[in-house]
């Protein structure tokens, strides 16, 4: 490395991308600074509520690597089997773990349970610094050294570094910092996320039922719980947050049925934009985009932060090696091979959960035809289920060291 700074990587965000990140490169005795604008206790902490998260094959596979599966499959449900139906029509279907050899197809851990192993390991991590509450007001590159300014209890002060990580969110301040345009759609929809308690055991079972109103989700989780996603049209989004809990309980169990039983006992609603969101840019000189403020996508088939969790282990497969034999690790030519390793992923995960909005969310009666026989058609293909299924899992293509079982 070129010139002295106060650390090799600083990471803007400390919500589940940037801790995750901040594990994954701490190995190597990389210094990290990880910088937060929200504690990880407030309860206005948006990384860390009480969405379930449901975690593929391939992201197991990562939290194995970083050491952190044990601590995070005490507190996660399997997902054994999976129903996807489109509401109204003849399309289904049906995966099952045993098939596939598989003792699970995923995960569903809620993001608290998640935000508090990652936190616990963070503190104790003597190479990462958390620096929270603070926010990056100012970004300058220099040739061989990104200069960040933060505010921290209304002062200001600057801080260096080889690598600057954004991690900030969908929304994120250093996107806008450093002037990186966005691709942007709205998709008009809204998810409410809830969880409920079903009259009859969940076995492990995940649903996606798809509607002209958008997806509508069930996740196992613990104690026969069931985290819920529940998209709606933006414009009425209000009127279902401020309904009372039975005439909600009532509007769900209309949608999804009584496959389940009775719903019953009906936790805290919140609500989430469904939007586009991809970065234009995801890495310049010291720069790095990742996360929600690299490719914000819609949730229909739980792709997001698993789709994360690969970026982070591409970075990690990139700069790990470069750090153990002294390279700069925000020199351009590292970072374009993390893009080159990682855009067709992002390409094809982004290119299948935009044309899933498109295809279900109508009522054009070709592609009412189309995807249901679509759907049948996989259910009773071996080979079309399986193509499926490992791409649900983050297991297509080629993916990092990591997702393999393999050491960056």
């Amino acid at each position: 490395m070129n010139s002295p700074s106060d650390f090799d990587v600083i990471i803007v965000g400390g919500g589940m991308a940037g801790a995750s990140l901040a594990i994954a490169l701490a190995a190597e005795n990389i210094r990290i600074a990880l910088i937060e604008a929200v504690s990880p206790r407030a309860e206005s902490q948006p990384s860390y509520d009480d969405r379930g998260l449901a975690l593929s094959l391939a992201s197991q596979r990562i939290l194995i690597s970083l050491d952190l599966w044990d601590a995070v499959s005490s507190s996660a449900n399997p997902i054994e089997h999976v129903h996807v139906s489109d509401q109204y029509h003849f399309g289904f279907v049906r995966l099952h773990a045993e098939q596939m050899h598989l003792p699970a197809l995923g995960h569903v851990v809620l993001a608290r349970e998640l935000g508090r192993i990652l936190m616990e390991r963070i503190n104790v991590t003597k190479n990462i610094q958390f620096i929270c509450p603070a926010q990056v007001k100012d970004i300058v590159i220099h040739p061989e050294q990104a200069e960040v300014t933060l505010l921290q209890d209304g002062n200001t002060s600057e801080i260096t570094a080889h690598l600057v990580v954004a991690a900030d969110g969908s929304y994120s301040p250093v996107r806008k910092i450093l002037g990186i345009k966005t691709d942007f759609r709205d998709y008009g929809q809204t998810a409410i996320v809830t969880n409920v308690t079903p009259g009859k055991p969940h076995n492990n079972t995940a649903f996606e039922r798809f509607t002209t109103q958008g997806p509508l989700a069930l996740m196992p989780s613990t104690e026969n719980r069931c985290v819920v996603v529940f998209t709606v049209a933006s414009e009425s989004a209000e009127h279902y947050l401020n309904m009372i809990d039975d005439e909600f309980l009532a509007v769900l169990q209309s949608r999804f049925g009584r496959r389940l039983g009775k719903f019953q006992r009906l936790g805290l609603r919140k609500f989430y934009p469904m939007q586009l969101i991809i970065a234009r840019e995801q890495v310049r000189e010291r720069v790095v985009i990742l996360g929600n403020a690299a490719h914000t996508l819609h949730p229909n088939s739980a792709q997001g932060f698993n789709l994360c969790l690969r970026d982070i282990a591409g970075l990690a497969e990139i700069l790990l090696p470069a750090v153990r034999d002294r390279e700069d690790p925000g020199q351009r030519r590292l970072l374009n091979q993390y893009h080159d390793l990682r855009r067709p992923d992002q390409v094809q995960v982004t290119r299948f959960t935009d044309g899933l909005a498109s295809m279900f969310y109508n009522d054009l009666p070709h592609k009412i035809w189309f995807r249901n026989t679509g759907m049948l058609l996989m259910d009773i293909c071996p080979s079309l289920k399986k193509s499926f299924a490992l791409r649900a899992m983050g297991l297509h293509g080629k993916q990092p060291a990591m997702v393999r079982g393999l050491a960056p």
